[in-house]
């Protein structure tokens, strides 16, 4: 049975302590990212003249800290899991190797990550192969390793039916669904389980879905998933998805299937500040765009962010992606897990009820975002209406999650000196676009840099490096580098060359294709 009281701490109690552990969860994670930089400063510098700037740098500490997390949070109270990396978050061999080392799943979204999670020897049985256009080289490769399949569309068990004929394998297949009332809690464009998402099968049509696969020859129903989106802040959006869930489980169940897998994704989040400096951020940001000219604007040209479409309400809200959570990563499993349901049951005690599925659970950048850092040069300094703006070496190409919405990061200037006054700043990028911006967002800074030093951003081990990354205006990709504990140092991508974006001046471009 599950250790459902292992510590022998009373959920409130547990609560309670995760709660107020969180009052320095954000801050202790960038204390631990800056504890590493002092510990690997002369490492760090060796680095940065073998690869240049910028500099992905990744803490693989850090990253086993955050693994162990999930996997105690499981041992304490539903044991029967598998924590799966989010390839996705930080898609190159060496993450996955480390994952490997670490008794990790994994998550994919590509024939690309599954060949390589293939190669570094992760169990067929603990990948989840995800994605809503899966081609026909996906689905050959996850049917002939036995990797999960998370069917997405009918096209799709038509087009794996078919590749199972030509095969002796079948297919192992979970059913991933969408149309849960989970809207609002993550930027829109990240939401995937609400009803404007493009993955899965609506909510609606679970019945024929599970009668079309129960009629299948060809293939194995395991179980059913849902992804919530990223950055869940709140336990709110989770709790519904389970209710969900097990409603959906309940339908398969009556249709003849048992459920053998349950995949809520991952969304867990990373408390990016601390609870006072979140909510002093956005406090003030909320008297801003309520035309208090006397408050500094705290974005670029007044960005609303969460409160875009809540400013003429009575009581604003922020709505969508948030940069604090009061359960941070493992706390928000530990708190779902506890949730009492509508029929009083906790979701463990569902779990059980309903014959111990094994959970499977799928962090990327609650994994990984603590684990890492983007050191850039600073170019130059000027103002904009009053507003300091320091200009990186770096664009938003290289901060890819800027992209979908505007992201709040830590930074700071390094080295840290004596006599540090702070001050905030927005950080722009090198691209010629003008919303290349590193930070929309003001950053406080431990002081005003001058050109040719160094900034430091935090929290950038996830999607920054890799989501969106492109060849914009000509420059090169930045190497990712890797620091083990022992200091040992494996470099995870090297930097480009400008052969690598443009080729050489004597290359022949004709293409012979008589």
């Amino acid at each position: 049975m599950p250790a459902h009281s292992a510590s022998g701490t009373s959920t409130d109690t547990r609560r309670q302590v995760a709660y107020h552990r969180d009052e320095m969860e954000a801050r202790t994670t960038t204390n631990r990212l800056d504890a590493q930089i002092s510990r690997h400063h002369t490492l760090i510098g060796q680095l940065v003249e073998r690869c240049g700037l910028p500099l992905h740098v990744l803490f693989v500490e850090e990253m086993a800290e955050n693994a162990h997390r999930f996997r105690q949070a499981l041992n304490e109270q539903y044991e029967y899991a598998t924590v799966a990396f989010a390839v996705k978050s930080n898609p190159c061999r060496g993450a996955i190797r480390a994952a490997k080392q670490l008794g990790l799943g994994a998550d994919v979204a590509s024939e690309y990550e599954l060949q390589a999670v293939l190669e570094e020897q992760i169990e067929p049985s603990e990948i989840v192969c995800n994605g809503n256009a899966k081609s026909a080289n996906y689905l050959d490769m996850a049917l002939h390793a036995g990797a999960l399949i998370a069917l997405d569309n009918e096209n799709e068990i038509e087009l794996l039916e078919e590749r199972a004929r030509r095969t002796t394998k079948r297919g192992t297949v979970l059913i991933r669904f969408r149309g849960m009332p989970l809207s609002g809690l993550t930027s829109d464009d990240q939401t995937t389980a609400a009803d404007w998402t493009k993955f899965g099968f609506h909510i609606h049509d679970a019945k024929h879905v599970f009668a079309r696969i129960a009629s299948s020859r060809l293939l194995d129903f395991r179980g059913i998933s849902a992804h919530i989106g990223t950055q869940i802040a709140s336990p709110v959006g989770y709790e519904l998805l389970f209710e969900h869930l097990f409603l959906l489980a309940d339908q398969a169940r009556q249709s003849g299937q048992s459920i053998d897998y349950l995949d809520i994704g991952g969304g867990f989040p990373v408390s990016f500040f601390s609870r006072a400096e979140w909510e002093a951020f956005t406090a003030r940001l909320l008297k801003r765009l309520q035309s208090d000219a006397a408050e500094e604007s705290v974005t670029w040209n007044d960005l609303p962010m969460g409160y875009a479409d809540e400013q003429s309400q009575p009581t604003p809200r922020w709505i969508g992606k948030s940069y604090w959570s009061a359960f941070p990563a493992s706390q928000m499993l530990e708190r779902i897990l506890d949730h009492h349901l509508q029929t009083g049951e906790t979701v463990r005690d569902r779990l059980d009820a309903i014959g111990r599925p094994r959970l499977v659970v799928e962090p990327g950048r609650s994994l990984m975002a603590s684990a890492g850092i983007t050191i850039a040069e600073v170019i130059s300094l000027k103002e904009v209406l009053g507003h300091h703006v320091v200009s990186l070496d770096m664009g938003i190409n290289n901060h890819g999650t800027n992209l979908i919405s505007p992201d709040i990061f830590p930074a700071a200037v390094l080295p840290g000196k004596d006599g540090d006054h702070p001050v905030e700043a927005f950080l722009a990028g090198r691209l010629c676009f003008s919303g290349d911006m590193v930070s929309k967002a003001k950053v406080r800074l431990n002081r005003l840099p001058a050109p040719g030093e160094w900034c430091v951003i935090f929290h950038t081990g996830a999607y920054s490096a890799d989501h969106f990354a492109s060849n914009s205006c000509g420059f090169p990709r930045p190497a990712k580098a890797a620091i083990r504990s022992d200091g040992s140092v494996e470099i995870w991508r090297d930097r480009e060359t400008f052969t690598d974006v443009f080729g050489n001046a004597a290359d022949q471009l004709t293409l012979d294709v008589s």
